[in-house]
């Protein structure tokens, strides 16, 4: 197990840069996460800035309630906290299937600080969340979803890219639950493909918006089924690493597991 650990995270970094098209000068190529896979409409849900002793562990319910595995993009300062409840959550965030990955040490803008600032906020954050989850992380996103030709760089030397998103509500800023749930609503009925969606699991509008919009999203595929119009479908984090490793090696690993778990959920387990 340990020898396949080892080989699945150095396939999630190339996943993690795999996971967008090319790059355009003004900022991060869309889609996030690439075209969809299925050819449905395709949503993944990504969570920033926690984990929050409060809020988090709400986010979990909910996404255990819905069945839903979600990406976690944690602060390192957050996760490597002194306070007594954050490592139940981080267990329990690994123990319900969800990725986890880095979002920086103090979630620092990478463009405007000082060059060894930003280089230390980068690595020290990984180092941080690895040493409170006991994981090596393969993917990250960038506080304020930044890029400049210093962070072009910084990422080009660690061999990992900037995992961006579609859809972004900025629920963290107005803290409006109504008009976070009508913006996401109001763009998936007119998605096409695949789309990342942005939210916070450290604000309590998340936590008021986030069923309102998975219900919103029940029902609108239960009139699109009536219309034998397109499905909105919630796409598993860990199904969105299964899909991008090379061919044929899902098979492999289904018999390196000796059948013990079945995948994506043994990504989810072993990748965080």
């Amino acid at each position: 197990m340990v020898i396949l650990r080892g080989l699945l995270l150095a396939l999630m970094a190339m996943v993690a840069l795999g996971l967008s098209g090319d790059a355009t000068a003004k900022g991060w190529p869309t889609p996030a996460a690439g075209e969809s896979a299925s050819g449905d409409i395709e949503l993944v849900l990504t969570f920033d800035d926690g984990p929050n002793p409060t809020t988090t562990p709400q986010v979990l319910d909910i996404l255990k309630a819905h069945k839903i595995k979600a990406i976690f993009f944690l602060v390192g300062e957050m996760a490597d906290s002194r306070d007594k409840r954050i490592p139940k959550i981080l267990d329990r965030m690994l123990a319900d299937g969800h990725v986890i990955a880095n979002h920086t040490m103090r979630h620092k803008d990478l463009c405007r600080v000082k060059e060894d600032k930003a280089v230390e906020d980068l690595d020290k954050g990984k180092e941080a969340i690895e040493r409170a989850t006991k994981f090596e992380l393969a993917w990250l996103r960038l506080p304020f979803g930044v890029r400049c030709d210093r962070v072009d760089q910084m990422l080009a030397d660690r061999k990992v890219k900037h995992f961006h998103w579609d859809l972004d509500p900025q629920e963290w800023k107005h803290g409006d639950t109504t008009k976070t749930v009508n913006y996401v609503t109001k763009e998936l009925t007119r998605a096409g493909g695949r789309a990342v969606l942005l939210l916070h699991d450290i604000k309590k509008v998340t936590v008021e918006a986030l069923p309102q919009i998975l219900k919103w999203i029940d029902e609108e595929n239960a009139r699109r089924e009536k219309s034998r119009k397109m499905k909105i479908r919630i796409l598993q984090a860990p199904a969105l690493a299964a899909e991008q490793l090379p061919k044929g090696l899902l098979p492999w690993l289904a018999d390196a597991t000796d059948g013990a778990r079945a995948l994506p959920q043994v990504l989810a387990s072993l990748l965080p």
